[in-house]
């Protein structure tokens, strides 16, 4: 009789494997021996991730900034400042395994990913520069390094899974197969390692497949930007006439997300926080540029 199991096993080992096969393999048998947790897992490779904060840790890649000149073409920013240069760098991928395949496929070395919209205009302010286009790249290989700790995880289930005499004979999973399998532990960590998400003023940036990054608004994600950006002014040695004032508008963006009033007046309100806080000084821009990643 042959066994689920061991074959899904050989497929994944197979130089050529299909991994979006693999993984709608990997959800029916989840899905039959009731692993609801690891079947979540599968489906958000499948389907991508909700958000980017629900992304495991091999989906947290490091990008480089990049600048257009126009004699030398896409040039590395030096930052002036680490804060900034971190919030900038780090960036999740929450996109589907199709499309993370698609990327990986694409020509050359690196992918790349032009920045537009407000936060354009924000570097343009930080760097003192004007009409500048800025990009994000990131190595293809890390790409494909999410694909493969992909197939790792769902190998390593498996063997798991067989170790414990699941084996699926025919496709077909027996009830004393069901009831072992639910004493299984179904948490990613336990075939991957950590996948923890990296607590960080980054942790809900990410990167777009396509020409802009843009983020859908989010009550929670502006109530944790507002709190970032207010303990990073109560530790920012400044004028009490200007701590004053910054706080003022903190305390109506507050109000504002209580009373889940409209997202555009919301983002508004961070604009003109951004613009006073740019004008402090360029630790508090980074700060700023977190919001729009969020948003």
């Amino acid at each position: 009789m042959s066994s689920f199991i061991k074959d899904l096993q050989t497929e994944i080992m197979s130089p050529n494997c299909d991994i979006v096969n693999i993984l709608r393999k990997a959800h029916f048998i989840a899905s039959t021996l009731n692993l609801t947790d690891f079947d979540k897992w599968i489906m958000s490779e499948l389907n991508g991730y909700p958000t980017p904060n629900d992304c495991p840790e091999y989906r947290i890649l490091h990008c480089d900034l990049y600048a257009f000149n126009q004699f030398n073409g896409w040039m590395p920013t030096v930052f002036r400042n680490t804060e900034l240069e971190n919030l900038i760098s780090i960036t999740k991928m929450n996109n589907s395994i199709s499309q993370i395949i698609s990327m990986s496929e694409q020509e050359g070395d690196k992918l790349m990913s032009e920045i537009l919209g407000e936060l354009l205009l924000l570097l343009n302010e930080c760097f003192n520069t004007s009409n500048t286009r800025f990009a994000l790249f990131v190595s293809k290989t890390s790409i494909m390094d999410i694909i493969e700790k992909v197939k790792t995880t769902v190998l390593d289930w498996t063997i798991k899974l067989e170790s414990e005499g699941i084996l699926g004979e025919n496709t077909t999973f027996s009830e004393q197969e069901k009831q072992v399998a639910a004493t299984i532990p179904q948490t990613i960590n336990n075939y991957y390692g950590n996948t923890n998400i990296v607590s960080s003023p980054t942790e809900n940036m990410q990167i777009v497949s396509g020409n802009n990054n843009e983020v859908s608004f989010s009550y929670e994600f502006a109530k944790n930007a507002v709190e970032e950006i207010e303990d990073s002014i109560s530790a920012k040695d400044i004028s009490d006439t200007d701590k004053e004032y910054a706080l003022s508008i903190i305390n109506n963006i507050k109000n504002q997300i209580d009373n889940k009033n409209n997202p555009s007046t919301i983002k508004n309100s961070f604009n003109l926080l951004k613009e006073f806080l740019i004008g402090i000084g360029s630790s508090f821009a980074a700060s700023a540029i977190w919001t729009y990643f969020h948003f």
